[in-house]
């Protein structure tokens, strides 16, 4: 283990966002298929995104972190950390208000409950590491306590990440209001890597030209879909002139292409051929485990159509009680995957 909570072994890393945890019709969308599936050699996933409210609360998109409706997600993340995937967390993203001065920019007071309070979701989830996704203006001062104090509460296996456009590793404007070279001197050591976006305008993975310009810089101090075929080439340039790459990350699973909302861990499994083919993690499933699955996904699927089923001990679906409201089964068959 090195600084940051990385370990030289897990190069090159591949990493995929999930947000969309359910699909039109309510039904929850497994993440299993990314362990399940052959040929995929997921190494981080990053669930997204808990925001900070400044009523000190936390939610996971639209609703509570701790919401039935996450049942699935949480039940099956546990199941990615037992085959060694990292499961992380991302903080921000395109909803503003997690790093204003009224939640983790704020003075110390503000500070102090704010963080708590995404303490305490973190822990609840034995997350292993966070991921600070930072796209409104926060200050130099704030990001750098915020990281100085994750690491102190959370210990030197902890993952920091951050999510920067491409252009602020370069040295252009980014989204973030501070400057990612002085973060780099002053905590570099503490940050394990950066999830750097090459789209949407800021940057751009049909060349090296970008990567390269990064990497020129020296030290650090949502559109423009690549065809598969073209990152390949591209991802092999890069290997041949650098040796190893820090990897790839995806935003988002549940529609990746080519396999889209039908099979969307087609996207891990077409970089895994051209990443890291000889790492795919071995799934370790026993029926107790299948059936607990099983429960949570209706637990996830009821709360995902409004309604709410009557609950058992350990939340288990008490028996009879499926009918008026879950008017399928899951719709991945968890007891297949059972392997011990």
């Amino acid at each position: 283990m090195t600084n940051g909570g990385i370990r030289r072994s897990e190069l090159p890393r591949l990493i995929i966002y999930h947000q969309t945890t359910h699909d039109s019709v309510g039904r929850p969308i497994s993440i299993l298929p990314l362990i399940n599936k052959q040929h995929i050699a997921l190494t981080h996933l990053i669930v997204a995104a808990f925001h900070i409210n400044a009523n000190r609360t936390v939610h996971l998109n639209d609703f509570p972190h701790h919401h039935a409706l996450f049942h699935t997600l949480w039940n099956e993340t546990c199941i990615l950390q037992s085959t060694g995937i990292k499961v992380l967390g991302i903080v921000g993203g395109a909803a503003a208000g997690s790093f204003t001065r009224y939640t983790l920019d704020g003075n110390t007071t503000t500070f102090e409950s704010s963080y708590a309070a995404l303490r305490d979701a973190i822990t609840a989830h034995s997350l292993d590491g966070i991921d600070l996704d930072v796209e409104e203006p926060m200050t130099q001062r704030g990001i750098t306590r915020l990281i100085r104090r994750l690491r102190s509460d959370f210990g030197r296996d902890f993952i920091i990440t951050l999510a920067p456009v491409a252009a602020a590793l370069a040295g252009w404007d980014n989204l973030s209001g501070f400057n990612y070279g002085a973060l780099e001197r002053e905590v570099g050591r503490e940050i394990a890597f950066y999830n750097t976006q090459f789209y949407s305008s800021f940057g751009s993975m049909r060349s090296t030209a970008d990567f390269d310009e990064i990497v020129d810089a020296g030290p650090v101090h949502g559109t423009g879909f690549v065809p598969h075929e073209r990152l390949g080439q591209v991802i092999a340039a890069l290997m041949r002139k650098y040796g190893v790459i820090g990897g790839i990350m995806g935003w988002e699973y549940f529609n990746g292409v080519p396999g889209g909302e039908r099979q969307p861990w087609k996207w891990a499994e077409a970089i895994t051929a051209m990443l890291r083919p000889k790492a795919v993690p071995v799934l370790s499933i026993t029926r107790e485990m299948a059936e607990r699955l099983r429960e949570a996904w209706i637990l996830s699927a009821a709360a995902g159509k409004g309604a709410q089923p009557k609950v058992g001990v350990h939340g288990a679906v008490r028996s009879g009680t499926a009918a008026p409201w879950a008017r399928s089964l899951p719709n991945i068959d968890y007891l297949s995957m059972v392997t011990a």
